[in-house]
This record gives C-alpha cells, structure tokens and sequence, in this order.
C-alpha cells in the first residue's frame, strides 16, 4: 500500500506537466475551442490589425505563383462562419488539411495581381 502512494506521487508532475502541455498546444492543434471565428474577423478586420489572432477550419485552396523556389505563398481557411487567406512564409499545408493558425491580421492585402483583401499574416501552423 505505501509502494503504491509512492507511485502517484511520482507520476504526478508528469501527469501536470502533460496537462500544461497541451494546454499550451490546444489552440493550435486544430481545436476549435480557441479559435476567433473567421466571420468576426472578416466584419471588423480594423479591430484586429495588428493583433494575435488563432483560427482553426480546413484548407480550401493553396496559391503559391512561385512554385515553393521563394517560400511565399497563401491559403484559404474556412471554418463554419468564412473563409480567409492566410499569407506564409513557411510553405502552404495542403487543400482538405485541417488546421490551426496563429496570425496577425492585415488588410486589403495582394499577391501578385489577386486582392486578397483582410488576411491573416501566419506566425505558426499546426496540421492535423
């Protein structure tokens, strides 16, 4: 019985650790629970330029004009309330992934000759 108190007692700070580590995760993990709908963001992009912002849905279209050789590139998420482009530096995930992204949000931004409008500059990614 001692033995066995012990034993909890070690694999305690694991167990909190494990916890404080997902909860640092959770809301880029594709999780909906933190993320800002995309609907609020498209309405009132002026009250979050320039602000953290994390969104989760899927990607619906990827648009890279140089093919990967200079990095930039942008993707569509959509959630249940929008869609938005996201502007990456890191490469693009593929159309169907599901995503969680960690941004700052622009407007009325261009790739190329496309108005992309309100985007979220991506900070960090996380596929599912």
């Amino acid at each position: 019985m001692i033995r066995r108190s012990v034993h909890r007692f070690r694999s305690a700070p694991a167990l909190v650790m494990l916890l404080l580590i997902l909860l640092a995760v959770a809301p880029l993990s594709g999780c909906k629970g933190g993320a800002e709908p995309i609907s609020h963001i498209l309405a009132s992009p002026t009250s979050y330029a320039d602000k953290d912002v994390t969104i989760a849905g899927h990607v619906t279209r990827v648009f890279d004009p140089t093919a990967g050789l200079v990095g930039l590139a942008a993707y569509q998420v959509e959630d249940k309330t929008g869609k938005i482009w996201v502007i990456t530096h890191g490469g693009a995930p593929s159309v169907g992934s599901e995503v969680g992204v960690k941004g700052r949000v622009r407007q009325d931004f261009s790739l190329g000759s496309e108005l992309l409008g309100a985007v979220l500059n991506e900070e960090e990614h996380r596929t599912r």
